[in-house]
């Protein structure tokens, strides 16, 4: 290891083995930075409790020095009282999309929603600053970066920062926070909103800089500030060295393809009728239609699709996709469906799904408001259509036109798209950032 490198910690509960696009950003920028001069710290839980596993992520942070510390979450309490027993798959977030909920469903959701503020992964913070106090003065670290979600992460820099006046901290917020679109389903009260709106304002004003994925989140969080704070933007992105693939559409089959979380929030139930629709009034396009699903799928979205008359026997659910093979999936589909949350912050949204759709180079139809960075960047580069429920008969005719082969790509696009936005540049500009810290 380089003595010359200047130390930065990375605080995040994300990290592999933990899998899915959540864990992508940090992973590649950290690796990046330690070639540009900086010697990334990252701390994390040593046993976290997360949906997807990935364990062949592991290889390409080998190098990357890791301290972890044990955390206490409260879902373990729920386990014993549903009688659960695999702690490695919690899908904690399902339990707010089953169709019937029991009381302690109800009861469940209430105590995450009003008694664990920001989130339940709070009981890491004491813990980890009384641990993290002693790492920074043994290792005379100057920067500092706090990762969410969770936002609790936030809560252990904010802490960090009283102590040492002189760290510089910098909060990366990848989602929104007392704007998060999940709260009201979690039966927030007004005073615990309250709460998170206060515990958003001292992290906003508290920090030396603040980082996040889009101009439309950088907009929100200065306006949850009573004081000017520096924003800084930098997107999720891509390897400019993404997994290859062997794999291309099946020319005997019109292929659409999802790969993520597929829940109520973000259900296309007007898409579906309207290929239901289709196959009904068009025997050769019901003959050639697939549906490939990857990810995690709620039971409501589940049943609908495969008690419908076409697309029950079309679909298939591949379940959770280790990085490498989804790609191989990208490339499968004629045309890729990018879904955005049914709530007023899908504008906000760059997700990390969209920059690796780029790398099939196939048409994208992104199901959100039509308004936003992402449709600005969708239809200013001319790489497919973004619609909403109000515009089915447009997006009809988009599908329409993908599956006759009328609809043309223009390639240079994806690929100067992939350049922009491609994690070299980025770190880049990260470490720039961190310079001028």
């Amino acid at each position: 290891m380089q003595t010359n490198h200047k130390k930065v910690l990375i605080i995040t509960y994300y990290w592999p083995p933990s899998g899915g696009v959540g864990v992508q950003r940090w992973m590649h920028f950290s690796s990046n930075l330690k070639q540009l001069g900086w010697e990334p710290i990252i701390y994390t839980p040593s046993n976290p409790q997360f949906d997807i596993k990935d364990d062949a992520l592991l290889d390409l942070i080998a190098d990357i020095r890791v301290i972890k510390q044990p955390i206490w979450e409260p879902f373990s309490v729920f386990h014993r009282l549903t009688g659960k027993k695999n702690k490695d798959k919690v899908q904690q977030g399902l339990v707010l999309e089953k169709s019937s909920k029991s009381w302690l469903d109800h009861l469940f959701v209430w105590i995450r929603g009003n008694l664990f503020v920001p989130d339940p992964r709070v009981f890491w913070v004491r813990p980890s600053v009384k641990f993290l106090k002693q790492l920074i003065r043994e290792e005379n670290i100057t920067h500092c970066i706090t990762t969410s979600p969770p936002h609790s992460m936030h809560l252990i820099g904010l802490r960090l920062k009283k102590i040492f006046p002189a760290l510089k901290w910098m909060p990366d917020l990848r989602d929104a926070w007392s704007g998060w679109d999940i709260l009201p389903k979690l039966y927030v009260s007004a005073p615990v909103l309250s709460v998170h709106k206060r515990l958003e304002r001292k992290v906003l004003e508290g920090c030396d800089r603040v980082l996040t994925v889009g101009k439309g989140y950088a907009a929100e969080f200065q306006s949850k500030t009573k004081q000017p704070v520096t924003i800084e933007v930098i997107r999720n992105g891509m390897p400019a060295r993404h997994p290859e693939t062997n794999t291309s559409p099946d020319l005997d089959h019109f292929t659409i393809g999802y790969f993520g979380l597929l829940n109520e929030l973000r259900d296309p139930d007007f898409l579906w009728d309207m290929l239901s629709k289709f196959c009904s009034e068009d025997e050769s396009f019901a003959e050639k239609l697939r549906l490939r699903i990857g990810g995690i799928v709620s039971e409501t979205v589940k049943t609908r699709l495969l008690e419908d008359e076409y697309l029950g026997k079309r679909t298939t659910f591949l379940g959770y996709l280790k990085h490498e093979e989804v790609f191989q999936e990208y490339n499968k589909c004629d045309l890729l469906l990018l879904l955005q949350n049914k709530s007023d912050n899908a504008q906000w949204v760059l997700p990390v799904k969209f920059f690796e759709y780029l790398s099939a180079k196939h048409p994208i139809l992104c199901i959100a408001p039509d308004k936003g960075e992402l449709a600005e960047i969708i239809l200013g580069h001319e790489i497919g259509e973004v619609h909403s429920s109000e515009s089915p008969k447009e997006m009809g005719q988009f599908i329409q036109s993908v599956y006759a082969g009328d609809y043309v790509i223009n390639e240079a696009h994806f690929e100067q798209l992939l350049k922009d936005n491609s994690r070299d540049q980025q770190a880049k500009d990260l470490a720039a950032i961190l310079e001028r810290l």
